[in-house]
């Protein structure tokens, strides 16, 4: 599905809305499209109502925008149904869900053997390294804030990823890539520091800056997305993260979040 965000910026490139299509197309899915629904009612027809801001904020669909999404599904499967009831499928039709799917869109880009959500002792019980850092609660009992913290510069946690394609936590096909969603602190406050994350043993990936400070007056986790490349899944597979010399504060605070 298509949304509105980002829809009146110029990008570079093709926008990551076009991609949403384009794998749907590739892959011969049905899909519809919010920004295109109501593109003529804020581009051409301006409509009290159905702005861009009234309809999605910087990051999720607003009250009107969750609607417009229910209606733009709804009326997708009352097309489809209709259609069948006046054109049947064939069985030759009827046979397409047996075929076997394409290659990935981009080269290598398998799905993972499996998904895994690693979070407090879970995500604790994949660290093989951790001297220097610290496993704290910055949290209360009630709502509580586990990670690793570190806030000397130089010290390293090594997270293991995974041991072999058949003993693994986070692995994918041989010679494809997988996804790793890394959670770590942002905040205003003077002490926060910056860390480099990279691969480790035998995987890789592009080697990434990641700075825990930042000017809004708010302390909140951060998502960032690391793409590894794990070719021969002949042996494990790590994340290190270092906390960096470099900083933008007085401190070298880094909070990898569980």
């Amino acid at each position: 599905m298509h949304v509105t965000n980002g829809s009146c910026k110029a990008a570079t490139g093709q926008p990551s809305a076009y991609w949403g299509g384009a794998l749907a197309a590739y892959y011969d899915v049905s899909t519809v499209s919010q920004r295109t629904s109501t593109y003529l009612l804020n581009v051409h027809r301006p409509t009290e109502g159905f702005l861009w801001d009234q309809v999605y904020d910087d990051h999720h669909p607003l009250d009107v925008g969750h609607k417009i999404m229910a209606d733009l599904v709804v009326n997708l499967i009352q097309e489809v149904a209709v259609r069948l009831v006046v054109s049947p499928m064939t069985p030759a039709e009827l046979n397409l869900p047996e075929m076997p799917l394409p290659p990935p869109m981009h080269e290598g880009n398998f799905e993972p053997l499996g998904t895994t959500c690693l979070v407090d002792e879970a995500f604790r019980g994949i660290a093989i390294a951790t001297e220097g850092w610290q496993w704290v609660n910055e949290g209360t009992e009630a709502k509580p804030k586990w990670g690793f913290v570190s806030t000397t510069p130089g010290r390293q946690l090594i997270l293991r990823l995974g041991e072999t394609a058949h003993n693994d936590i986070l692995s994918s096909r041989p010679n494809g890539t997988f996804p790793v969603l890394f959670q770590f602190l942002v905040s205003y406050t003077s002490i926060m520091g910056k860390a480099i994350i990279d691969c480790h043993s035998g995987c890789n990936c592009k080697q990434t800056l990641a700075d825990g400070h930042i000017t809004e007056k708010i302390s909140v986790t951060r998502m960032m997305q690391i793409h590894i490349h794990w070719p021969a899944h002949s042996g494990p597979c790590d994340l290190k993260v270092t906390v960096s010399n470099e900083t933008s504060t007085e401190g070298h605070k880094f909070k990898v979040r569980a």
